[in-house]
């Protein structure tokens, strides 16, 4: 028999070169996550500036370790350099003294006779050619206020009221008198996700929730009543002071069945009169947000409105004067209704004043289309756009020439739906243009929306009677309507920027063409795109492949499922952009460097397409979407022959977490491995999701909760806590001590399911932890590369590793 010692001499060299090879796919790992690539991609998109004819714009671009700054003749695309950067940074520094400028100098004007540079403190102008500057100090704000557009007063709260201060520092006078707590003028409400830094912070803050009309007369006031909510304690384990008692934080945040105990008033002030009033809307109805369009004569402003579980939506105008509002356009919704087919996205609708017009958004005939309607009378004018494709933004209105610009994507004709191409249409109607005929992903910058942001100030804006000039325009269409600049992109080639004809399409020039070299440098490696059938074998489901660097013919390698599921975003990128920098779950770049076949697809359930391929998620979910996950997995293993389907893992965050820890239950002899994090694992237990969920149904027309342990029929199928018994594989629980998104409780209680069901997992506690912890956590990241690793892969995670994430990564938790 040979010693222990021999055996030793043969196996120790083996191990340490595996784990001198994990080490090193751990380094390939690390340098093409997303954390690290931020930012890698130069030059991705250009923002142009506009001239007020729209015959030039100017931009910023960036030249490496410089900044260089161009304008562009918009009739012929050439470019000029609008000054030496070096040298205006040098006149600016002498203007400012011993102030310390930005890395970026923050430009905000361009023209032909001079420079503006904002800062937070003074406008720098810097006269052409010569750069003679001049620095005009702004006045002192108080951090606690939001000012009037003119700069001469400003509104604050205290003891839960507002108050007016005049910028001469008078007295201040009290707008109100009946604020309380938990009913106060000016507070965020403790549903905003971050009311633990907000009660932990101890810096000045302006209040919120307020909008000053573009004259400065008018102020509106959406005012959140929270005190029939019961508080939700929140522990801090481990005090960030250094404290050693733990402490308590208890914002007051509703659960399922509990949001009628929610209320909220919307207030009209006349500043000027010193008078308020209530807006009272229609029974039932709700702004969100107050207002985005305020008239030009100072006499009105719209907002944008919903009743319960978005079961219908409206535009609303409300009178200033008097508060009387009137729902210019409403319409019932079967499922849900919204503004935008993806709702993290800027509200499809405009308010064409000269006409007396609106365009509107509608899912009514089963895609996102626009609509045209008398501001006045609310009656439909016209359909405007049309056809199986589901508009994403308006990226302009052409008013003069009667046209609207806006970009589309989902048809369902064999292309993939999720290229994203720039179309034109007419308001008085006729066919729809086509402006970008190249199978890409296309960006626009979308322009301001009305002039809602008119009642807001910023640090660097001017202050009455200083030189500054007012900023240019921004966004893709040019104010004459005649010129757009975009950029668009695929998966294996990095977006092109370009200066092109708002009325045909036509190229004019080429403006940039995106620098990747850091990106390939870090060696990232471009994804595949893929197409397969849903689980009911007719619906085309589209998804993206990321590949392990050292594919052997032959060879089967394990399979993780990054997911996220949730009925309110893609989750499978298309374009370049998004597939280095993803944004939930991160690390699939990464995975695939540690050995893994990592695959995303979006199944049904998703947006981005028709309404009705949406609404499959409306009452059932993540189900839907899972079973077009597994059935799209074993139709790539079938066509590639590389995927090994006994060691499938499956991971995901947020709504993410919630799909992968019901996908290794649903289907235990599938997913081999599940990595869960802030997964709302039960929705009773967590804040109501009315819109994209249903109406709670208690029995008997109860939509509110009748005891504190009720479960609403038609949220039963989705609690995860009954299927705990079904675990068979190995999972891992994470969750953030302070994440008031997917609440600590909820992932604590389905803990005590697999207790009960005498069920083995793995927990990750992370103290002082939000919501974000996926994206600015290296410790979290590195974790859940060494769970797949070690019980997918079937390797020893190297333990000298310590993964970091470099400066451009977002370094906090929330």
């Amino acid at each position: 028999m040979r010693s222990l010692a021999f055996l030793l001499a043969l196996t120790l060299p083996g191990l340490a070169q595996a784990q001198d090879s994990m080490t090193e796919a751990y380094g390939r790992a690390a340098r093409v996550l997303d954390a690290n690539l931020t930012g890698a991609i130069r030059n991705a998109e250009v923002t142009p500036h506009w001239a007020a004819d729209g015959k030039s714009f100017w931009y910023r671009r960036d030249a490496g370790q410089a900044q260089e700054w161009l304008i562009v003749d918009a009739r012929t695309g050439a470019r000029t350099k609008a000054f030496d950067a070096a040298a205006l940074r040098a006149a600016a520094q002498a203007a400012i003294g011993a102030a310390t400028l930005p890395g970026v100098l923050p430009v905000s004007a361009i023209d032909g006779e001079s420079v503006t540079i904002g800062l937070a403190d003074g406008i720098v102008t810097c006269r052409l050619p010569r750069l003679e500057c001049s620095r005009a100090a702004l006045p002192v704000r108080a951090a606690d206020a939001i000012w009037s557009p003119d700069g001469r007063q400003s509104v604050f709260a205290r003891d839960h009221n507002l108050w007016l201060r005049g910028a001469d520092g008078g007295d201040p006078v009290a707008l109100t008198t009946d604020g309380v707590a938990d009913n106060a003028y000016g507070a965020p409400s403790d549903m905003s996700l971050f009311a633990i830094p907000t009660m932990r912070s101890t810096a000045p803050r302006p209040p919120v929730g307020l909008a000053w009309s573009p004259d400065g007369r008018h102020l509106l006031s959406d005012r959140v009543d929270q005190r029939a909510v019961a508080p939700m304690p929140f522990i801090e384990a481990a005090p960030l002071d250094g404290s050693l008692r733990p402490k308590l934080w208890q914002p007051r945040i509703a659960l399922l069945g509990e949001s009628e105990a929610i209320k909220s008033d919307l207030t009209v002030f006349d500043i000027a009169a010193r008078t308020h009033r209530r807006v009272q809307l229609p029974e039932g109805w709700r702004t969100s947000p107050s207002v985005f369009h305020w008239s030009a004569d100072g006499r009105r402003a719209y907002g944008l409105a919903s009743t319960r579980a978005q079961k219908a939506i409206g535009l609303v105008e409300i009178e200033l004067a008097t508060g009387a509002v009137r729902l210019v356009i409403q319409e019932a919704t079967p499922v849900w209704g919204r503004f935008n087919a993806f709702i993290y996205s800027a509200p499809n609708v405009r308010i064409l004043e000269k006409t007396g017009e609106a365009i509107w958004f509608s899912e009514r005939d089963g895609w996102g289309q626009l609509y045209l309607y008398d501001l006045k009378s609310g009656r439909l004018k016209r359909q405007l756009t049309t056809g199986k494709r589901t508009v994403r933004d308006i990226v302009g209105v052409d008013e003069a020439r009667r046209r609207v610009i806006f970009t589309a994507g989902g048809a369902d004709d064999g292309e993939d739906p999720y290229l994203v191409r720039i179309h034109a249409v007419g308001l008085d109607g006729g066919r729809q243009v086509l402006l970008t005929p190249e199978n890409a992903v296309h960006v626009a910058a979308r322009a301001p929306i009305g002039n809602a942001m008119a009642g807001w100030t910023f640090p660097g804006m001017t202050a009455p009677g200083s030189a500054a000039k007012a900023p240019a325009a921004t966004g893709a269409l040019s104010p004459d309507g005649a010129m757009i600049v975009e950029s668009h992109s695929a998966l294996d080639r990095p977006p092109v920027s370009v200066l092109r004809s708002a009325i045909d399409g036509r190229v004019i020039a080429t403006l940039e063409t995106a620098d990747v070299s850091q990106v390939a440098a870090a060696g990232w490696r471009a994804p595949t795109r893929v197409r397969t059938l849903s689980a009911d074998g007719r619906t085309p489901i589209w998804g993206t492949v990321w590949f392990p660097p050292d594919m052997r013919p032959g060879r089967k390698y394990p399979v993780i499922d990054a997911i996220y599921g949730g009925p309110q975003v893609t989750n499978a990128p298309a374009d370049y952009r998004e597939a280095v920098v993803t944004m939930n779950p991160r690390s699939r770049a990464s995975l695939a460097e540690l050995g893994f076949i990592v695959v995303t697809i979006d199944g049904r359930g998703t947006p981005g397409r028709s309404k009705a391929f949406n609404n499959e998620s409306y009452e059932d979910f993540a189900a839907p979407e899972l079973a077009d996950h597994v059935a799209g997995i074993r139709q790539l293993a079938e066509r590639f022959g590389s995927f090994d389907l006994d060691r499938v893992g499956i991971y995901g965050h947020s709504f993410g977490g919630y799909t992968s820890a019901y996908g290794i239950l649903a289907y235990p002899d599938f997913y081999k491995v599940a990595v869960s994090s802030a997964g709302p694992l039960n929705f009773q237990g967590f804040y109501p999701v009315e819109g994209i969920f249903p109406v709670p149904d208690y029995g008997n027309g109860r939509t509110a909760r009748p005891d504190a342990g009720a479960v609403p029929a038609n949220y039963a199928k989705l609690d995860l806590m009954p299927r705990a018994a079904n675990l068979k594989g190995k999972l891992m629980l994470v969750y953030g001590e302070h994440d008031e998104n997917a609440l600590p409780s909820v992932t604590l209680q389905f803990v005590d399911a697999l207790i009960k069901a005498n069920k083995p997992y793995d927990l990750m506690y992370l103290p002082n932890q939000g919501h974000g912890f996926f994206r600015t956590s290296p410790y979290y990241t590195q974790r859940m590369w060494d769970y797949f690793v070690e019980h997918l892969l079937g390797a020893t995670p190297p333990a000298d590793f310590r993964l970091q994430f470099n400066a451009a990564a977002p370094a906090a938790g929330y």
